[in-house]
């Protein structure tokens, strides 16, 4: 499976660029509403796969809700792409 960027789909090599990752988040709402970012995954498409612990995942929660206004609530999972763990985050909000 090879993802692509675009407007509404964004990725991220890991939670190490979570503040970017926010920016993104923020961007892709605003215009939008709806988006989906994916760590573990280069900006190419490739899918590099990174740790995802249960407090990675809240990690990212809090990160998410302390950083964009009005609060959203994301579903942010564990995914297996290509044999490798990465984090989906679903979101939508004004």
């Amino acid at each position: 499976m090879i993802l692509k960027e675009s407007e509404t789909i964004e990725l991220k090599r890991s939670t190490g660029l979570l503040k970017q990752a926010l920016i993104s988040i923020s961007a892709i709402l605003n215009k939008h509403g709806y988006g989906e970012l994916y760590f573990g995954v280069e900006n190419n498409g490739q899918i590099i796969g990174q740790q995802v612990t249960e407090n990675t995942l809240r990690q990212i929660s809090q990160k998410i809700s302390e950083g964009i206004e009005p609060k959203i609530y994301p579903l942010i999972e564990k995914i297996i792409l290509g044999g490798k763990s990465c984090i989906r985050v679903k979101f939508e909000g004004k």
